[in-house]
Parts: structure tokens; C-alpha cells; sequence
């Protein structure tokens, strides 16, 4: 299994040139983001950032999570047709909660009755 990891070094750089480009203190930009500012003492010292700090950084400095991810690249696992469907009519905006899940209730068992035919 391939590990893949925060590039913590390319995004510390990446928040100092920010930093600095728009001359601000780290102090700032933490009470901005709404975060620790311990957070970029510990960046800087190669510890990685929790899921959220790191989400969160990345939509202040405008840039994809691949930016920061190292590991081997390859195309990602092929997910299962029925949690790739669930997914999507959870995350629709146009069904309440109880809508996307009576229809993914529905191609459950349609999907477990045609799967069980096949064998």
C-alpha cells in the first residue's frame, strides 16, 4: 500500500511566501483563519497539520491539496458503484436527508437482489 503524506516543508514555503507577500504576521493570519498560531511554529518544525488545519490552509492559500501530497501518484481505487451513487445523492442539494436516504434505501436493494442473481 502506497503512503501518501502532507509535504509539510512545500507548505510551510508556501504560507511564508504568502506571508510575506502580503506583509503579514503569522499571528494575523492564525486569528484570521481562526487557528492556533502554535500551528506554523509546528509547520515549521516538519509536523504535519490536522485534516481541518490543513483544509483550512489550503483555502487561504487558494490551492489544491495535490499541491501538498506526496506519495506515488496512480489513479485512485475504483470506489464501489453503490457508495459512489450514495455519495452523490447525499451531498445533492436539491434532496433533503430523509429523500437521499430512502432512495439510497431503494438502489440498496436493488443493487443487493441484482448482485445476488449473478451469483
Amino acid at each position: 500500500m502506497t503512503t501518501t503524506s502532507v509535504d509539510v516543508v512545500a507548505l510551510y514555503e508556501a504560507l511564508d511566501r504568502k506571508r510575506k507577500n502580503t506583509g503579514a504576521k503569522w499571528r494575523e493570519i492564525a486569528r484570521e483563519l481562526e487557528i492556533s498560531p502554535s500551528t506554523f511554529t509546528r509547520l515549521g518544525q516538519g509536523h504535519g497539520p490536522d485534516t481541518n488545519t490543513f483544509l483550512t490552509l489550503l483555502r487561504w492559500l487558494e490551492e489544491p491539496a495535490e499541491s501538498f501530497v506526496s506519495g506515488k501518484k496512480g489513479p485512485p481505487p475504483e470506489p464501489e458503484p453503490l457508495t459512489a451513487i450514495t455519495s452523490l445523492l447525499r451531498a445533492s442539494k436539491k434532496l433533503r436527508p430523509e429523500q437521499a436516504a430512502a432512495l439510497s434505501n431503494i438502489l440498496e436493494a436493488a443493487y443487493a437482489s441484482i448482485v445476488d442473481e449473478e451469483r
